[in-house]
């Protein structure tokens, strides 16, 4: 796989502290100039040992992608630490590869024949930046063709760049690797459905549920499958495999594992096909059989387990051909779904990733790019496909504290470089991103669906986005009350009593919804509480599984909710349930903020529940009214004065702030900058295009930043 190290644009591993030896001088004598008019690779032929513990002998040659190519072997692995203290024979030159590489090569090494092999380490030319740029876009061909994808999972320390504690005890760290291997074998007993040890796992169950007064615990019609039961060392084992590597967490094995034909999992001494995961996955009746004990957070911890290796799968079976004709990766999907897995060189968010998009991108591969040039061609190349303005109003890179620009984040003052408000930070991930206003993007509709592509934009940069759209109003006063930050969740009734007192509490029936906008007032009459409620609740069911909330439902919230505020309790809303929540199945898994949930349903199976502490966490949201009383959910980093407005493209309003005037736009009279997107009670569905067109509001021309 590419290691996090080694393209790195303009920080490669040269860059690092001096972690042993380098090869600038050799280089020249090994690597031959690609042609990249026939998509021509290097292959790398591994040759056996001469004797036990001999050096590692390699051979590099051409070969061409467009042609019938030899059959190889790619390679998947964690390259960690750049430190070159290992040595092998390339070309008959001495050449210094890292530790974990060395041990990897030595691992595979056949006794009495070559290997052909494809890593990237040693097949690209790790000196020359415009044919790392060139080798990263044939990257989705490289793995298509291979033979088979090895995903190496024995980790040396030095192969991870945050080594656990562990690493630091050799016992402990062979333990690991041991933990590893009896991983790998016990997940092939249960693909392979291992008659003593399903034997072992179903004793477990009986002994632990023959006192239950229900027959089994499952969920589900299939009783022809036997209950299953798993320990705790079983799901150490499992972890330790699926888990606790850091294999897991990086984001080039995603592109390299979906695209290879077939992918087998190894370590010294072990090996797993995938193909026997993918099966496992896709007999519901076996795995909904297993079951296990609490470990620390229960099903919560075991089902996190096998999340990335889920996401891996899902992204298989996406990207085979049968399906790809069928469903379209897009471009902000596929960065969206992998945000949180890791990459040193931040380029790598979106270079590493564009093999899985089945849309016309038009992003070249190229690592002397500056990264704010490559964020905006990106994040207009998502705005141009799409036809509309995701990215910006429901952007699932939005760092906490609104865009670098605003100057709010600590890590403002120490940025290298800013980018404009506009464009997502596409190397953002957990924890840095807020949490998305709206996971279901068709939800709401407030602009106007007609969105001029391609996007216009201007300055010596190109760095400020036209955008039309229309102001609705600006942020009113920003009350702080009692508290440095009220909590929605908790202090619902506080936050409204400071905001619209007191009587509208005790007398809600004389106390009216009525903002004006544009000099008419277009609200539906409502009360004060009524309103403000469905703001905090964004007017829908609670996430994951969100849709709008029906009138009838509103009506019987609406009494709840009264007297929630009234007695001081946390607002409710409605949930569609997950029927794998309630599962004991070990193997049914909570997909959280990945979930594609797009489709909801008009479910009559609803549950009321009280607002999640995951959407309403103070760093997320609070409640604010504009200077028209217009009722917003918006970020707390909101200052009076700002605009609200609704964009053409946009199906959420946005917060957005006047900037001063630099000497690049001394040209243009006013200049924005994004600060949040924003629910607006009453302007969700089409109703400012309306104003357009029935005159009461003015449609302008927004310069962004």
């Amino acid at each position: 796989m590419h290691s996090e190290t080694t393209i790195r644009g303009d920080c490669d591993a040269r860059d690092e502290p001096n972690l042993g030896f380098n090869n600038d001088n050799v280089s020249h004598l090994i690597y031959e100039p690609l042609n990249p008019a026939v998509d021509e690779i290097r292959l790398l032929t591994l040759h056996p040992a001469l004797q036990a513990d001999s050096t590692l002998l390699c051979t590099l040659s051409h070969a061409s992608l467009a042609e019938e190519t030899p059959a190889y072997e790619a390679l998947s692995y964690v390259w960690g630490t750049p430190h070159f203290s290992a040595s092998i024979l390339l070309n008959d030159v001495n050449f210094h590869v890292t530790p974990s590489l060395a041990s990897i090569l030595s691992a595979l090494r056949l006794e009495n024949q070559t290997r052909v092999l494809w890593i990237d380490a040693l097949c690209i030319n790790q000196l020359d930046v415009q044919e790392r740029s060139q080798q990263v876009a044939l990257m989705r061909k490289i793995y298509s063709c291979c033979r088979q994808d090895i995903a190496w999972l024995g980790e040396l320390p030095d192969n991870d760049p945050n080594p656990k504690p562990a690493c630091d005890d050799p016992y402990k760290f062979h333990r690991q690797i041991l933990s590893v291997r009896e991983g790998m074998e016990f997940m092939y007993q249960l693909t392979q459905k291992n008659h003593e040890t399903l034997k072992s796992l179903r004793d477990k169950f009986n002994s632990l549920f023959s006192g239950e007064d229900d027959s089994s615990p499952r969920q589900d019609d299939c009783e022809h499958v036997p209950d299953l039961l798993l320990g705790y060392n079983d799901q150490e084992k499992l972890s330790a495999l699926f888990r606790e590597p850091s294999f897991w967490e990086r984001l080039w094995i995603v592109q390299e594992l979906s695209m290879a034909p077939r992918v087998v999992l190894m370590c010294e001494g072990a090996e797993l096909p995938w193909d026997a995961l993918s099966t496992l996955f896709q007999d519901e009746p076996y795995f909904d059989a297993f079951h296990t004990t609490d470990h620390h957070g229960g099903y919560s911890y075991f089902s996190s387990i096998f999340l990335n290796v889920k996401l891996v799968e899902d992204q298989r079976q996406l990207s085979n051909s049968a399906l790809s004709a069928q469903h379209e990766s897009s471009l902000l999907d596929v960065l969206g779904r992998f945000r949180n897995l890791q990459s040193t060189d931040p380029r790598d968010k979106i270079y590493g990733l564009l093999g899985l998009v089945t849309q016309d991108h038009g992003i070249v591969v190229d690592y002397s790019k500056p990264l704010r040039d490559l964020y905006k061609e990106a994040t207009l190349s998502i705005i141009n496909i799409s036809k509309n303005l995701d990215i910006i109003c429901q952007n699932p890179f939005e760092r906490e504290g609104g865009p670098l620009v605003l100057g709010q984040d600590e890590d403002a003052a120490q940025a290298p470089e800013m980018f404009p408000s506009w464009t997502a930070e596409f190397h953002l991930g957990r924890p840095d991103y807020v949490s998305i206003l709206f996971a279901q993007r068709g939800i709401f509709n407030a602009g106007s669906k007609q969105l001029e592509t391609p996007c216009r934009v201007l300055g010596p940069k190109k760095d400020v986005l036209v955008l039309k759209g229309s102001v609705l109003g600006h942020i009113g006063p920003v009350l702080r009350g009692g508290s440095a930050k009220l909590d929605l969740r908790t202090e619902a009734t506080e936050t409204m009593r400071m905001y619209l007192g007191q009587d509208a509490l005790d007398d809600p029936s004389r106390h009216y919804y009525a903002p004006a906008v544009g000099g008419k007032q277009v609200s539906p009459k409502e009360t004060l509480i009524r309103a403000y409620w469905r703001t905090l609740v964004k007017d829908c069911t609670s996430p994951p599984r969100m849709r709008r909330l029906l009138k009838s439902e509103i009506e019987s919230l609406d009494s709840i909710n009264q007297g929630h505020l009234q007695t001081r309790q946390a607002l409710q809303t409605f949930q569609i349930p997950l029927d794998g929540k309630k599962s004991r199945s070990a193997f049914s898994y909570y997909l959280g903020e990945n979930s594609d949930l797009t489709e909801i349903e008009d479910s009559k199976n609803l549950e009321l529940t009280y607002l999640p502490w995951i959407s309403y966490s103070t760093r997320d949201w609070k409640f604010t009214v504009a200077d028209n009383g217009l009722f917003l959910l918006a970020r707390p980093g909101v200052r009076q004065g700002d605009v609200i407005a609704v964009l053409d493209g946009g199906k959420i309003p946005m917060v957005l702030r006047k900037a001063e005037i630099n000497h690049e736009h001394r040209d243009m009279r006013e200049v924005y900058h994004v600060v949040c997107s924003t629910y607006v009670h009453g302007f969700m569905d089409g109703e400012a295009e309306r104003g357009v067109s029935e005159g009461w509001l003015e449609e302008k021309d927004f310069l962004i930043a």
